[in-house]
């Protein structure tokens, strides 16, 4: 009898083990449809609400040279032009440059000087679009003005210089990764055949890193195309064709935040959606492109490979390419040494309590009994909740779907669950904020005509906008643990899930923590997003989910814009240091992490 009674519990708990097994791989499953239904939503909502322009057949407006609402104009070419310019003017510097520093870091020079090359390119990808934006007004611009031209303000040059130095992370990081995997695998054959360093660089690797080069210049383009708060903050927004440098200029993206606030009948409204339309089939095609190149493993050749082999078979044209990556190296160390400069100089004579809780006591202002209202404390609290919201709805999600794709899912559903997720990541974060803009519209004429944008809308935004971060870090750090790993739990006699979560999930957990952090510093940094749905500059510490709130990427952008005295401006430089000190310590642990998980395999 006690066999008997032993033998039905077994086969009661393990009857139990394949119910929760199947629960768990139906929900990850569903987590992962999560990023292809967001991207579906955000197309059907923006056509929705640009297609009364269509019916009406006011398309031809939209595409004219004048927007004047007001009277009846409507056109949206200023903004296309001002996007293309500003967009390939800025990856048209940054490009060559990013390339310079690759040469620069893969090449022959002294080992820590490389090394501390790519720190500082690192070091680039945790500061804030806004804070590069707020110091570029400050510090860029008036150079300009003085140095260059009469003319005084934002311009097209200002926003192009700035935006460069924004997407060059992108680019270098991109580009670098491929040429040292390249190198490494070519290293004794570059040997064998005699080669110099910088003549392996020229012949073999950058030849081998074809993908690399394609892969960095259409992100760094597409990063540059998707940016908000740059030709915000420095282009000017006028919304004219260019004709010079000098020139005030007004993107798609710009557009978007500028004249969101209008109301939700006019064509200038529904155009808005048009732009995002446009914004939307661009990040696609981006993807496709990136989709296209990634199977195309051919290397440079033809006048591209007798070019490099000219440039590294003549004395003047390698001394001119170390001349050319040495002046790209110091000139990005200069920028952001610059940057960082004046940023602490501005902001550390003013970095203490009353920065953050002004006249009010500390106490008091942090239990929520005392406002702040000359302080900066309201919108840190802002933006701690909105990252720690979004994070809760966005982490659980993120590691069921990666589960999902690195476990469950395979062939063609597999990979078009993939291409959603890096297609989301791949949507501008105005888009996103113009998707929850347009929610708000829908639930107010349908189930709630109270709905309004607040601090659960912005969080749910970011969280979509942060989905596929986490989506990639938990599929990637599954699917690089090794084979034998994966293989013990079935010969234990595990079922798949107990496989997964005393096994498996415990050895990717690293990595999946560091993709965890950089998506919290992503969602701290955001601004554009936000702008839409829902932060204020005086909303004081947020008291519900339904209510408005203060954010600091938000609080950097208003004072820019709005300051009235050398006190708004000290605080506006403050919490720019504030915001940057956030970002970097939240991007610096997932990157240890990330170093612990790799070296902890490696030993």
């Amino acid at each position: 009898m006690q066999q008997i009674r032993t033998c039905r519990q077994n086969s009661s708990r393990f009857c139990r083990q394949l119910f929760f097994d199947r629960v768990v791989r139906i929900l990850s499953c569903g987590a992962g449809f999560i990023s292809l239904g967001t991207l579906a939503a955000i197309f059907v909502f923006l056509l929705v609400l640009a297609l009364p322009l269509f019916l009406e057949g006011q398309w031809g407006q939209i595409l004219s040279l004048t927007w004047r609402p007001y009277q009846g104009h409507y056109g949206i070419l200023p903004m296309i032009a001002g996007s293309l310019a500003l967009s390939i003017s800025a990856f048209t510097v940054a490009y060559p440059l990013g390339l310079g520093i690759c040469v620069f870091a893969c090449g022959p020079g002294p080992r820590p000087l490389r090394r501390a090359v790519i720190a500082v390119i690192t070091f680039m990808t945790a500061i804030p679009t806004v804070v590069y934006g707020f110091v570029a007004v400050f510090l860029l611009v008036p150079i300009l003005s003085g140095a260059l031209t009469s003319r005084s303000g934002p311009s097209l040059l200002a926003a192009c210089l700035t935006l460069a130095l924004l997407i060059l992370p992108t680019i270098v990081l991109f580009l670098y990764q491929t040429m040292r995997e390249t190198e490494k695998r070519t290293r004794l054959t570059s040997a064998s055949l005699g080669f110099s360093p910088l003549q392996a660089l020229l012949l073999v690797v950058l030849p081998g890193s074809a993908t690399g080069l394609r892969t960095a210049a259409i992100m760094g383009y597409c990063r540059a195309l998707s940016d908000t708060l740059i030709p915000l903050m420095l282009a000017g927004n006028a919304p004219q064709l260019p004709t010079s440098f000098f020139d005030s200029i007004r993107t798609l993206t710009a557009h978007i935040a500028l004249v969101v606030a209008t109301d939700n009948s006019s064509p200038a409204f529904h155009s808005l959606f048009a732009c995002g339309l446009l914004l939307f089939g661009m990040s696609l095609a981006v993807q496709f492109m990136i989709r296209r190149h990634d199977a195309s493993t051919k290397p440079l050749g033809g006048k591209w490979l007798d070019l490099l082999s000219f440039l590294a078979g003549h004395r003047l044209c390698r001394m001119l390419i170390h001349v050319w990556s040495g002046t790209a190296s110091a000139l990005m160390l200069i920028a952001i040494g610059g940057l960082v400069a004046f940023l602490l100089r501005q902001s550390l004579p003013v970095f203490n309590a009353r920065l953050f809780f002004g006249d009010a006591p500390i106490m008091a202002a942090i239990l929520g009994r005392a406002p702040v209202w000359d302080g900066i404390f309201a919108a840190c609290a802002g933006t701690v909740a909105l990252v720690a919201l979004a994070s809760l709805m966005a982490i659980p999600a993120g590691i069921g779907a990666g589960i999902a794709l690195s476990q469950y899912l395979h062939g063609r559903l597999a990979r078009a669950l993939r291409f959603s997720a890096n297609t989301l990541a791949g949507v501008p974060s105005i888009v996103m904020g113009l998707f929850g803009f347009s929610l708000i519209i829908f639930l107010r004429h349908t189930v709630a005509p109270e709905a309004n944008t607040s601090l659960l809308l912005s969080a749910f935004c970011l969280a979509l906008l942060i989905l596929p971060y986490m989506i990639n870090a938990t599929a990637q750090a599954l699917e690089t643990l090794p084979e034998e790993l994966r293989l013990l739990g079935p010969s234990l006699g595990m079922t798949s899930l107990q496989s997964l979560r005393r096994i498996l999930l415990p050895a990717a957990s690293r990595g999946m923590l560091g993709g965890i952090v950089l998506s919290m510093g992503r969602a701290a940094e955001d601004t554009a997003v936000i702008l839409l749905t829902g932060v204020v500059a005086q909303g004081g510490l947020p008291r519900g989910l339904l209510d408005k709130f203060e954010a600091l990427p938000f609080t950097i952008y208003y004072l820019a814009a709005q300051y009235q005295s050398a006190d708004d401006l000290h605080k506006g430089f403050g919490a720019a240091l504030t915001l940057l000190v956030l970002t970097v310590l939240l991007y610096g642990g997932a990157r240890i992490l990330r170093a612990g998980m790799e070296n902890e395999w490696k030993n």
